[in-house]
């Protein structure tokens, strides 16, 4: 009898010993047919993103949201942030995170780390809906890395299309790469971009085992573990391969923006070396040159949040983080009042470079 088969076995426990044995898909299945605990529901929803199949996890969310019954929220447990945040993240339409907003809102008010996720989405999506009755237009935003936060700040803004969730989930989204790692990617079509003789197995500070090239440009953090590194890391490298095909495509969309963050240049002083390279790189897989691109400098706290116009395809700016201990990436920092504040003004310098490019215009009538 497997741990699969025992019925004495709760599922999460089941489905995490799975997963320890590389086992995400069967983790997955098992929690499928356990029901809709908070348990169950929260694990499943973490373990679609972790095997990162975002097409079952934005219908799993939008399943959730549509079963929840405000009469059985437990506000202490992390199921409910869990949701609210998912929601955000897969891109789902505004109606439906305003459902999950009205749903919880009632528990928010029993439990502060609850109320605190809640009041950050409240305020995020009363962003999106300014920005939807003031502006007409958008863009594909394509990441370049060179972390995850040109991937996620546009999903937790509203700034991403619903469908652009999984059409435009590329391989830069998810990993950390430096310029030279971007441009070597580029280069040549991915096709050493993570080769197995390319690539080796690291033990992070955590415990946990990762791949990173050899040559330290390039590292995949959210490929993690025994599923993604059995077998020199074959489900990765097919992962990275099906993302490079979604790059391709999505680089010969018209409105194509593309988004690099973490950039340590201190531009205007400093010059952008790399980015006559960088465009020419780009030019191969949208066949122009002069190709949108959005490149933000993050650590430089002592800077003002400005744009600068590089030249007609190219702007640059400064969107600081608020302090050097900030972890954009962990909820309990991005929801506070100074993460929001740091997102928004990421989330204008984006509008704003829209707005330069002509792919974003005010409404006729709408107000300032």
């Amino acid at each position: 009898m497997t741990v699969a088969d025992d019925a004495s076995v709760p599922p999460t426990l089941a489905a995490s010993r799975l997963r320890e044995a590389g086992d995400l898909p069967g983790a997955i299945a098992l929690l499928r047919q356990a029901g809709d605990a908070p348990d169950v529901a929260h694990m499943r929803l973490r373990l679609l993103f972790e095997i990162q199949d975002y097409a079952a996890l934005q219908q799993a969310t939008r399943e959730a949201i549509r079963r929840l019954d405000p009469a059985t929220v437990v506000p202490a447990h992390h199921y409910p942030a869990t949701l609210l945040h998912f929601a955000e993240l897969c891109c789902l339409p505004l109606e439906e995170i305003e459902a999950v907003i009205l749903a919880l809102g009632a528990a928010s008010r029993q439990h502060a780390p609850l109320r605190q996720a809640w009041y950050a989405v409240r305020h995020r999506q009363r962003f999106r809906t300014w920005l939807r009755d003031r502006f007409e237009g958008g863009a594909s935003f394509i990441s370049l890395g060179l972390n995850c936060l040109p991937w996620h700040l546009p999903c937790r803004w509203g700034l991403r299309r619903e469908e652009d969730f999984v059409a435009l989930f590329v391989p830069f989204a998810l990993a950390g790469h430096t310029v030279p790692g971007v441009l070597a990617a580029l280069e040549d079509d991915f096709a050493g971009y993570c080769d197995p003789g390319a690539i080796r197995i690291v033990r992070t500070r955590r415990g946990h085992s990762m791949a990173v090239r050899a040559d330290r440009t390039a590292h995949w953090n959210h490929h993690r573990g025994p599923y993604w590194l059995q077998r020199d890391a074959a489900p990765m490298r097919d992962n990275l391969a099906a993302k490079a095909a979604l790059f391709r495509d999505a680089c010969r969309r018209p409105d194509a923006v593309f988004l690099l963050a973490a950039c340590p240049v201190q531009y205007p002083e400093e010059k952008l070396d790399f980015l006559a390279h960088l465009d020419a790189a780009l030019a191969r897989f949208t066949g122009r040159a002069g190709n949108r691109i959005l490149i933000t400098n993050n650590a430089a706290r002592q800077r003002p949040a400005e744009l600068h116009v590089v030249d007609a395809g190219t702007c640059f700016a400064y969107c600081p983080y608020p302090a050097a201990d900030y972890v954009w990436h962990e909820d309990a920092h991005a929801d506070t009042p100074a993460g929001l504040a740091f997102e928004r003004t990421y989330a204008d310098q984006v509008t704003r470079a829209l707005t330069k490019w002509g792919l974003m215009r005010r409404k006729p009538g709408a107000a300032a």
